[in-house]
């Protein structure tokens, strides 16, 4: 593919553009006003436009310094790029040309500087066809460019792209360009193409002069200053904003595109950080008879949004709020999520205590941060009115509601799914404002618990697609995206999605600190040796010292707890594990919460080694059995793993119990027992010999996942089908493809040729393959050639 720059973008990608370039072959007197900004392609439009009148024959005259407009033919067609450098005496002659009726004339021009003279020869222009404006392109413009020019860009790549440029189109060209060369797999978030962007953007923002640069930083930094400052002139304010519209480094509102402001805020020294962000502030104190001024509001709400916890929470702390006043609801809910945020959830609490809400959502709020903490006495109901149902009323509601169920002794099957429909519905309302915790986090915390890490995988994702919570929440939704992830026995996704959230996760949140340490923890801890469980051990332990324990904090405690156990360091746990367990028991012991941690703490003792650590836990789990499928099993394999560590547990029993570990979405923890098992069985050696392949097929190891076959690149000629094949059906597949026998194939993977033989007829049914050859053929196309094969 060829190297695209913007000067040919414009006539591929503008549908207005395409338009003019049909209509003006047809005008007699050919005339285009062409508005674009930097780079956004206005003079291939107006080639182009050139080519087309030269190709019908129109004498087609280009200006330049030594022209004489007025001695132009009467039929010429004057072509006039970059009008708004030219001089006032031009720019007249150029007004003295168009008001001949016959004088045909093409124009681009930036929209800044204006000019009343440009602006009239725009007008009388527009009087034949209308003005083309380049600048921001759509998502039909960003598509009909990838076309044009055989971009082979994934359609979510191509959004990314699309969103973080704003739409600028010399951004989204440049960005597209860059995509052959710098796009990876191991770059989902495209952070290459961002930091070359990035730099490209500070060298131009260099170039400008002072007051469009310090205006850009402003922007970028902190716009709450911008009219805070009493002599700040709006007129040379609105100037300076069309002055970087027209650079292509705004967008028309005077808003930076995201990449600009990464740009910005990367390149500004650190004093001009500062400095910018207490801008303005000594000019919006809160006058205590109406409340906080909605200046502060807004300041420290944007102070949040920026992952500014410690900023934010300054300016709440001088704000006194009365009693009743309007504002006191969103303030509230913000200082509650700053302590949220900071690994306090008692403080979160204790805020809504202080200022109890009085809007039904605020309510909503308050119930979460409550329950957090084990005190939903705390919870004082909204006052009852009849208003018109919103996206985000019902989405609290259900929220609520399903918390409250999640409750029960019994586990009530309505929960999870009021909390899965509370989280679409959040993410639908397109809110972004301040909450103690986002719903998708607690949908998927209780799908966990209740056996289902694919429900609760799928829930993360739908909410990072969908935006959850904006820019703010992005973080720790990709956070428990991994955790969902790892309980999913999906490690690639996990370890994809802890990597987009390292890149953006903020420094002053503790609990997003604590839970991407565990999300490392647990990786290491099921995928890797025990050196790489020490190392994330020791990066996550300091946050964990800072971090209190609420009802959703349970499960990554739970993580901690195993891992802690297995390098002999469970005693820096303690504080954390007494208080976990005095919260639980405060909420009733409810089994949808409850039953994780003991299990946590039932493989303490196995660790450790300690019968009298896991007693009361195995109690529980059997007391919570009955009516709860999820201690069942937990229950079962407790009793399994005293069997196997005495040496004397059944191989048919060990099996069962770790699949029905499997079953409610602890395959790691069923394959642990099954391996275990299997070294420590006294006797029937042949029925033990099944559990190490079911071990693996529970959890197989991470390099099993990613067959060889995936990294083969495939001939040009060669179509790869889609994978319809199980993972155990890959697996023989590739030994299909390495010429192995059944015989030698069950042999490798722990079955009988008669039960390869099924595989291998299922694999056949799928594939349509009618013979031997066929089949290898098809299956070098669904999975690729392998070892050479």
């Amino acid at each position: 593919m060829t190297q695209l720059d913007s000067h040919h973008a414009a006539t591929v990608t503008f549908a207005s553009a395409q338009t003019a370039l049909r209509t003006i072959a047809d005008l007699a007197v050919p005339r285009l006003f062409v508005l674009g900004t930097a780079g956004s392609g206005t003079t291939a439009l107006l080639d182009e436009a050139a080519d087309i009148l030269i190709a019908r024959g129109t004498d087609v005259h280009y200006w330049r310094p030594a022209t004489s407009i007025a001695e132009l033919p009467r039929s010429a067609t004057l072509v006039v790029d970059d009008a708004h450098r030219l001089d006032a005496q031009v720019i007249g002659q150029l007004h003295e040309h168009v008001s001949k009726p016959d004088a045909g004339l093409i124009i681009g021009a930036r929209p800044w500087p204006r000019s009343e003279i440009l602006t009239d020869i725009a007008r009388t222009i527009e009087r034949s066809i209308p003005m083309v404006v380049l600048g921001q392109l759509s998502r039909r413009d960003v598509l009909a460019l990838q076309r044009t020019h055989a971009f082979q860009i994934p359609d979510r790549d191509l959004a990314r792209i699309t969103e973080f440029t704003g739409g600028i189109s010399w951004l989204v060209i440049r960005a597209m360009y860059l995509y052959e060369y710098l796009s990876s797999d191991d770059d989902p978030e495209l952070s290459g193409i961002r930091q070359v962007l990035a730099d490209e953007i500070a060298a131009r923002v260099a170039r400008e002069d002072d007051d469009l640069k310090q205006l850009i930083e402003v922007v970028s930094i902190n716009p709450q200053a911008m009219g805070s400052c009493p002599d700040a002139d709006p007129r040379i304010a609105d100037a300076l904003i069309a002055q970087g519209h027209a650079e292509g480094l705004l967008l028309r509102n005077g808003q930076p595109a995201p990449i600009v402001r990464e740009a910005v805020m990367a390149s500004t020294p650190a004093h001009r950080h500062a400095g910018l962000k207490t801008v303005g502030e000594q000019h919006a104190d809160p006058d205590p008879a109406t409340g906080p001024a909605p200046s502060s509001a807004a300041r420290a709400l944007d102070a949040w949004r920026q992952d500014d916890l410690d900023t934010a929470a300054t300016i709440l702390d001088a704000l006194d709020p009365a009693a009743g006043n309007p504002h006191d609801d969103g303030l509230t809910d913000l200082a509650a999520a700053i302590w949220s945020a900071r690994g306090m959830p008692q403080i979160s609490s204790d805020s809504y205590l202080a200022r109890p809400p009085i809007s039904a959502q605020s309510s909503a709020r308050a119930a979460i941060a409550h329950l957090g903490v084990g005190m939903p006495e705390r919870a004082i109901p909204a006052q009852k009115s009849s208003p018109a149902p919103t996206t985000l009323g019902v989405a609290l509601q259900l929220l609520e509601e399903g918390l409250a169920a999640s409750l029960a002794p019994v586990p009530d099957l309505t929960a999870l799914l009021d909390l899965v429909r509370a989280s679409e519905l959040y993410t639908a309302s397109r809110h972004v404002g301040p909450i103690p915790e986002l719903p998708a986090v607690i949908a998927a915390a209780v799908a966990i618990a209740a056996g289902q890490p694919q429900t609760a995988r799928d829930v993360m994702v739908a909410a990072v697609e969908g935006g959850q919570g904006g820019d703010p929440a992005r973080a720790r939704l990709l956070l428990w995206q991994a955790f969902a992830s790892i309980y999913a026995e999906r490690p690639a996704d996990a370890r994809e999605a802890l990597a987009q959230a390292e890149r953006l996760i903020g420094r002053q949140s503790t609990r997003d600190l604590m839970l991407l340490g565990t999300v490392r923890i647990m990786l290491a801890r099921h995928y890797e040796d025990v050196q790489a469980l020490r190392a994330a051990w020791n990066a996550a332990v300091a946050h964990r010292r800072h971090t209190d324990v609420s009802i959703y904090s349970l499960l990554p405690l739970g993580a901690l707890i195993d891992a802690g156990a297995r390098l002999g360091e469970a005693s820096l746990l303690g504080v954390a594990s007494k208080r976990a367990l005095d919260l639980i028991e405060a909420l009733g012991s409810p089994p949808l919460w409850s039953n994780h941690l003991h299990w946590a703490f039932v493989q303490q003792g196995i660790l450790l080694n300690e019968p009298a650590r896991l007693a009361s836990h195995a109690q529980a789990l059997v007391a919570a059995a009955p009516h709860s499928a999820v201690a069942a099993a937990m229950a079962q394999a407790g009793s399994m793993w005293v069997a196997v560590l005495a040496g004397n547990a059944d191989p048919g029993q060990a099996e069962t119990a770790a699949r029905a570990l499997a079953a409610v979405g602890l395959a790691w923890d069923g394959a642990r027992l099954a391996s275990h098992a299997a070294q420590r069985v006294s006797s029937d050696r042949r029925a033990a010999a099944r559990l190490p392949a079911c071990a693996r097929e529970l959890h197989p190891p991470e390099q099993a996942r990613t067959t060889p076959a995936a990294e083969t690149v495939q001939p040009a000629t060669a179509q790869r089908e889609p994978n319809p094949l199980s993972e155990r059906e890959n697996d023989i597949a590739q030994l299909i493809l390495q010429g192995k026998t059944y015989a030698e194939i069950g042999e490798s993977i722990f079955i009988s040729p008669r039960t390869v033989e099924h595989h291998v007829a299922s694999i056949r049914r799928r594939l349509d393959a009618t013979s031997r050859s066929d089949l290898i053929a098809k299956l070098r196309l669904v999975i690729g050639a392998s070892l050479g094969v």
